[in-house]
């Protein structure tokens, strides 16, 4: 569809073009009525200071603001910008306009047009008070306009762009002319944006858009490093993890086959080549408890070994590598001859302590192993964290001593009790709330949701509704007791002999005092 506002054959997406020219038409009506009146206020003197509330004379130095565009006397911004009130509220460096708040970090200090290029301005009467006659020639607001402003030098903010320039859609696969430079609202153009997504695979299907495209949303089919595992994930998942083979690690043993075609790998699935193997003759150079080089026992007449399956040559000397066994304080050695594999047992004697340090434990062939640990019968009688339980716990090595204890005690509420751990101090406020709208008896008074476990009805201040058991007239206010307050109408009643009738508004011996009505 062609746009019929433009001499364009590029195609128009129904809101684009048309509502560009509505804007900026707006936009600039705004501009010439702020900046008109305040260039009518400012030639006939009606214009006042914000700082002394007198008018702005076309004669007097005056400094504007280029934040907001009020205009100030120059003495009187000066006195603001020097005193205390007008420190910036975060504590920085600075000095805050008086209008708009905006933090300044430059003193005024000159008289200057409104477009900053001349100083002390010569005023006739055929221009704008305080202005330099010539064209303003500042940047404008629009970030990407490259344009100068091109109207005399004014007060108030530089009209929008109204050149028009070439510009492109948003995915910037469609140009279109004749554009308002000033214009932000976005184009659209109406073509799939095709962009590569993340996976490097596949292309986005959206029609054009802003910002980055969404993350591919179609499953593939991974396997791990060493093949054994497979998933299913999002294109484009641990793309970078890939080494030829798999994509993450199963965290299973390797067990691909090594150099040597021999033994497997033992390593956890791992990315790349396997290691070579630990029984290589390249890598083997010594006896295996290590006392004696290879290179001797070849001497003394041991075949050389030619492959990792070969037997490594032993030093028939006493193997010496430190036992898993033994005191806190001595370590046990192993007393084979040097041999392949792992050593032990051992039948040495060994004194071990409790893991809580208390009693100990003499072991006797085979010897005790330091990796496990024995533990006592002394209870701990160490309070816990709590403050009102024991501890109780058998051969005990903790140090806070947390309690494990529901703490059970009734809340604020007054409904409910504490679910969590044994605790100091108070427990917390009740955490259940209500939804329904609570009111006083009467239901003149409400409290909307959300409502606090346990808070009580609201305070009425309209008479009590409620039958009572005279007819007299009620002076207590709506409550939430379940029982009304005594009647305090005064009455007349007789003696307790019956004789005579007294008015409780006259107090003597016999009436002692006002009588409430029963």
């Amino acid at each position: 569809m062609l746009c019929p506002c433009i001499a364009s054959s590029f195609p128009c997406n129904v809101s684009c073009l048309c509502l560009m020219l509505e804007l900026f038409t707006v936009t600039f009506l705004i501009f010439f009525f702020f900046s008109g009146c305040l260039i009518e206020q400012l030639t006939a003197e009606k214009y006042e200071c914000m700082v002394c509330c007198e008018a702005v004379r076309v004669m007097a130095p005056v400094w504007s603001c280029q934040s907001c565009f009020h205009v100030f006397h120059l003495n009187c911004i000066k006195k603001w910008a020097r005193s205390p009130a007008s420190q910036a509220h975060d504590g920085s460096e600075g000095w805050r306009c008086p209008a708009c708040q905006n933090v300044a970090f430059r003193a005024p200090n000159s008289y200057m047009c409104f477009c900053g290029k001349v100083t002390n301005p010569e005023w006739q009467r055929s221009e704008i008070p305080h202005s330099c006659g010539d064209l303003c020639g500042k940047k404008r607001t629009a970030a990407d306009c490259s344009h100068p402003c091109n109207i005399l030098c004014h007060p108030g903010p530089c009209p929008q762009c109204p050149a028009f320039v070439t510009k492109s859609c948003i995915c910037g696969r469609t140009r279109y002319k004749q554009v308002r430079c000033s214009q932000s609202v976005a184009i659209r153009c109406e073509q799939v944006c095709n962009a590569l997504l993340n996976c490097g695979e596949h292309t986005c299907a959206q029609v054009c858009h802003s910002g980055q495209c969404k993350l591919c949303q179609l499953s593939v089919h991974q396997v791990c490093y060493c093949g054994a595992g497979s998933r299913t994930v999002s294109c484009g998942t641990d793309k970078d993890s890939f080494d030829g083979s798999g994509y993450f690690s199963c965290q299973k043993p390797c067990g691909k086959v090594l150099d040597c075609q021999i033994h497997t790998c033992q390593q956890v699935c791992h990315a790349g080549s396997c290691q070579s193997c630990l029984r290589s003759p390249k890598l083997v150079r010594s006896c295996p408890c290590g006392q004696t080089p290879l290179s001797k026992l070849m001497e003394l007449g041991y075949p050389e070994r030619r492959s990792c399956a070969d037997p490594i040559p032993s030093c028939s000397k006493t193997c010496g590598k430190p036992l898993p066994c033994g005191s806190n304080d001595i370590i046990h050695m192993c007393e084979k001859l040097c041999h392949e594999g792992i050593c032990g047992p051992c039948f040495l004697t060994s004194t071990v302590k409790c893991r809580c340090g208390s009693k100990t434990k003499v072991c006797n062939g085979p010897c005790f192993s330091l990796a496990d640990e024995f533990t006592c019968e002394k209870r701990c009688n160490k309070k816990r964290f709590c403050g009102r339980h024991k501890c109780g716990e058998l051969c005990c090595v903790d140090v806070e001593h947390k309690c494990s204890l529901i703490c059970g005690y009734k809340l604020n509420c007054g409904l409910h009790r504490c679910q969590e751990l044994c605790h100091r101090g108070n427990c917390q406020p009740c955490w259940q709330t209500s939804f329904d709208e609570l009111t006083c008896y009467c239901g003149e008074t409400v409290l909307y949701p959300p409502i606090p476990c346990g808070t009580k009805p609201p305070e009425c201040k309209n008479p009590c509704t409620r039958q009572h058991e005279c007819d007299h007239p009620v002076f207590h206010n709506c409550h939430s007791e379940e029982k009304c307050p005594p009647c305090t109408y005064l009455t007349k009643k007789w003696c307790m002999g019956m004789h005579e009738v007294r008015n409780t508004r006259r107090p003597s011996v016999h009436t002692r005092g006002l009588f409430h009505c029963i």
